[in-house]
């Protein structure tokens, strides 16, 4: 196996971040990542900051409580540096603190124009990146960036580092991959097959159990938790229907989802804690997110429709999709008026 290091640049507000910096930077380090950033920011530092950003191969955002240094252009260098790893479409997670308003005084901002800044920029990270996980303590942190960094390998693969004396073995690996797509196209070519048609097509009243992942609170505690939900498919297309009706980005499949088992999750986890009062951090499975897509695809619900201004793919339900969910929704209706 190859003994691969991924470069991780970490931005902050500021000082009022530096124990969870820390935190996160020791914890990276751990785990086999490398750790960059810049604490102190300068006019100077922009071009710097932006360099390290094109080399990494992640970009992870702490955000506090505080919209943190500004630029001459009045935008903070954090919010600058969230947009510059958007134009260059590099993977990005945010951790950001749970309850914003709960924190210390003095590690928040006083001016009222920085407090909407703040918000402002809290909302836009929750509504554009894929990948927002909440945290209350430096120790909810820290296993928060042990979960959900190796998620961020196995959605975001990329070539990442590797030890001078790997080279060999990682241009054997390169070749080996070279020959296997050759003999796929060729495959492809010879029945000309949409590689998303290989499951056999089902109704909206069948059955789909996926398993997924949340926090479950309890007593003053959480735990991590791994349910198994049972939905039908006209029931999530009804879901997804809430966003695909119009041209949306594929990353919304999860967004989405999540969101949904976040809301209804608590008595999926009130079968193993009774007590549990509160879940969050739902994360649908991977494998099971993807047959998703590959099911509506295989049944014409869904369709590219090309991609947006980030040359993120765009999606949207049929309209034998609608028309279909519409006329079960009717049914449904009649059913229960009976």
């Amino acid at each position: 196996m190859l003994d691969k290091r991924y470069q991780v640049f970490i931005t902050t507000s500021g000082k009022d971040m530096q124990p969870e910096r820390m935190v996160v930077s020791q914890t990276l380090i751990g785990m086999g990542f490398f750790s960059w950033g810049l604490e102190q920011r300068t006019p100077l530092s922009t071009a710097f900051a932006r360099r390290q950003i094109d080399d990494c191969d992640y970009v992870l955002l702490l955000l506090g409580s505080q919209y943190g240094e500004q630029s001459v252009s009045g935008v903070g260098y954090m919010h600058l540096e969230y947009i510059y790893a958007v134009t260059k479409q590099k993977p990005i997670i945010v951790f950001m603190h749970e309850n914003p308003d709960a924190r210390e005084a003095h590690l928040k901002d006083e001016a009222p124009i920085l407090k909407e800044k703040f918000k402002d920029f809290r909302h836009q990270l929750q509504k554009e990146v894929e990948q927002v996980v909440t945290y209350r303590t430096l120790r909810d942190l820290e296993l928060a960036v042990r979960s959900y960094m190796p998620q961020m390998l196995e959605r975001y693969p990329v070539v990442g580092w590797v030890r001078p004396q790997n080279i060999q073995v990682l241009q054997d690996e390169i070749d080996r991959l070279k020959a296997k797509l050759a003999q796929v196209t060729a495959e492809q070519g010879k029945n000309e097959s949409d590689p998303f048609l290989t499951l056999p097509k089902v109704s909206l009243h069948e059955a789909f159990s996926f398993e997924y992942r949340m926090h479950a609170y309890q007593d003053g505690n959480f735990k991590e938790l791994s349910p198994v939900r049972e939905m039908t498919w006209a029931e999530l297309l009804k879901i997804l229907s809430i966003e695909f009706r119009r041209p949306t980005p594929e990353d919304y499949f999860s967004k989405v989802l999540n969101e949904y088992l976040n809301n209804t999750g608590l008595t999926d986890a009130q079968v193993v804690m009774p007590r549990a009062h509160a879940v969050s951090r739902a994360q649908i499975n991977i494998r099971s997110l993807h047959t998703i897509k590959q099911q509506m695809r295989q049944n014409d619900w869904i369709t590219p429709v090309g991609r947006d201004d980030r040359q993120r793919m765009l999606w949207q339900m049929t309209e034998k999709c609608v028309k279909l969910l519409e006329s079960y929704q009717r049914i449904g209706q009649r059913s229960s008026t009976f």
